[in-house]
């Protein structure tokens, strides 16, 4: 009763739970225009037994879907550097499909032995991976915002002013954020690095290109939300049609993630407006924790039944 058979990934999961977990990736990404991926894709494989690959591949196509809806109201919101979120997205379109390379080579490898338990590779890195990269967003936000630092909206950094600094055309305004503009190459690799995350790891790159956007380019939080939900929306969706062509998306998961996800964007964008740039990045900086818990306990699980 109200569970859900997965046949790609062979379990069964707790409707409700699912839908939940849609929501709450849902206000996620309406509040920090991330695709919430750096929580969703651990979640379904801590909470629910999903696989790597098929938790990767469904969870983009929710990103996409859900994405579409938050670049959509933030764009209304008038948030959106429309011009550097293209660039961001084009760069992260091309390390897709670098991400979901690697993803295939370290599959192929199998199971690795770690303290006598026996654990597949792509598993132990991608839960290194995420456990990583989240820890160091964290600490990094929390560090400037309990500084002092940015009490503002906008955040202006010694590696900002450098990279702003850079030249080389085409160089693309950024009317919104006050800024004179920045070279098109600095996004686009950017967008780059963050798209190999995309495409390896299941995310749409906002937990990355969020806080790239803000203490790289100096943009405002708010606009940086808008901006970065265009990227995760281009990004994902190019991950997504690669993942569904290798039979990695569970059609039933990603229908009732949506149903949750779409209501749960509606809060996070209306959330977003009550807040300041500092307590939305102390809140983005707590919300990364949650993904590492989930990441240590699935893996210390896995460990221990080796």
């Amino acid at each position: 009763m109200l569970t859900l058979f997965l046949p790609l990934a062979q379990v069964d999961a707790w409707l409700p739970g699912v839908v939940l977990l849609g929501f709450a990736v849902g206000v996620l990404t309406g509040l920090f225009g991330v695709g919430g991926g750096f929580l969703l894709t651990p979640a379904l494989k801590a909470l629910f037994g999903v696989p790597y690959p098929v938790a990767v591949g469904t969870d983009l196509v929710q990103i996409f879907l859900t994405g579409a809806v938050s670049a959509y109201r933030h764009g209304r919101a008038g948030n959106v550097e429309l011009r550097l979120g293209l660039v961001l997205g084009a760069g992260g379109v091309a390390g897709a499909e670098l991400g979901v390379r690697v993803q295939n080579a370290l599959a192929s490898i199998g199971k690795v032995s770690v303290s006598g338990s026996g654990v597949t590779l792509l598993d132990l890195v991608l839960g290194g991976l995420f456990a990583t990269l989240l820890a160091a967003v964290a600490a990094l936000i929390w560090r400037e915002t309990r500084s002092g630092g940015g009490d503002g909206d906008g955040v202006d950094t010694r590696v900002g002013r450098a990279l702003r600094a850079v030249r080389l055309r085409p160089v693309i305004p950024l009317p919104l954020s006050g800024r004179a503009g920045v070279s098109a190459w600095v996004p686009l690799a950017m967008g780059l690095c963050v798209g190999v995350l995309t495409g390896l790891m299941g995310v749409g790159g906002g937990f990355i290109s969020f806080p790239l956007l803000i203490y790289v380019l100096g943009v405002p939080t708010h606009v940086a939300i808008g901006t970065s939900a265009v990227q995760v929306l281009l990004a994902s969706g190019y991950g997504a049609l690669r993942h569904a062509g290798q039979g990695h998306v569970e059609l039933l998961l990603v229908l009732f993630l949506t149903a949750g996800s779409v209501l749960g964007v509606q809060v996070g964008v209306r959330t977003a407006k009550r807040f300041r740039g500092p307590r939305i990045r102390r809140l983005f900086a707590g919300v990364t924790l949650l993904g590492i818990a989930a990441i240590v306990w699935d893996l210390g699980r896995q460990l221990l039944a080796g």
